[in-house]
């Protein structure tokens, strides 16, 4: 497939790979299709979860976690691929082989926080939670990944609540409008709102389902999250050209 071909670009976030309650595998074979016809995939955080990863020790979990990067990158040599850090997936060790990619891959970026491509807002949403400032934001990512690896019993003991759908009940008490609000403001103090030309934003961590929703006339997409109970779906944007702004 030639490079004018690639005509599609799709946003994916939350898949949660390595814990127990992840159904992220089984959406491996649509997201390869899906990369195989892209210009550009964004990898919105939370692509794998170290907090709860099955696989020991943080040392493993990246080498699955590279591997999985590097067999994605494989589908196709002509796509772009951002990689923009969440919450579960901010570990230290993890972001040295991101900059390990991006230097020996020239299609290949990885983001703190955000990626700005185009008219698009790009990032992981874990702003919603809290303080809008990214040193705020640092320090909580910091404490969860300064906890200590949970024990099989807490494994269990989560699985039980997702069979009983407890954690719906966390989703539903946070307002939709309320996380809109913040995204939006978020996208305002970094200088990346609708004045400055952004169309649409594009964000994970609330697993909600979130399909156009315009709020102060700005598009919020939300593909939801690849875990048991839940909705979740491969998010295509609206990007038609391979992206020329980044920030």
């Amino acid at each position: 497939m030639t490079e004018s071909e690639l005509q599609r670009a799709y946003f994916v976030s939350d898949l949660h790979l390595f814990s127990r309650r992840s159904m992220g595998d089984a959406f491996l074979p649509e997201l390869k299709e899906k990369v195989r016809g892209a210009h550009t995939i964004v990898l919105g955080g939370d692509i794998f979860d170290f907090k709860w990863s099955t696989h020991g020790s943080a040392e493993r979990s990246c080498l699955r976690a590279c591997d999985w990067i590097d067999d994605l990158l494989r589908e196709n040599e002509q796509c772009e691929f951002h990689y923009i850090l969440g919450n579960h997936d901010s570990n230290p060790l993890f972001v040295n082989h991101l900059k390990d990619f991006a230097e020996h891959h020239e299609l290949f970026f990885w983001h703190r926080y955000f990626a700005r491509l185009d008219h698009c807002l790009f990032l992981h949403g874990d702003i919603a939670d809290g303080s809008l400032d990214h040193a705020v934001l640092d320090s909580r990512r910091a404490k969860l990944e300064r906890k200590q690896r949970k024990l099989k019993a807490w494994h269990v003991a989560y699985d039980m609540a997702i069979h009983a759908r407890l954690h719906r009940l966390a989703i539903l008490s946070i307002r939709e409008l309320v996380v809109l609000q913040r995204v939006s403001d978020y996208a305002e103090q970094i200088g990346h709102g609708k004045d400055a030309g952004i169309t649409d934003v594009y964000f994970g961590h609330t697993h909600m389902d979130l399909d156009g929703v315009e709020h102060h006339g700005v598009r919020f997409h939300n593909g939801g999250a690849a875990i048991r109970g839940l909705q979740f779906r491969i998010v295509e944007t609206n990007l038609s050209t391979p992206a020329c702004v980044r920030a």
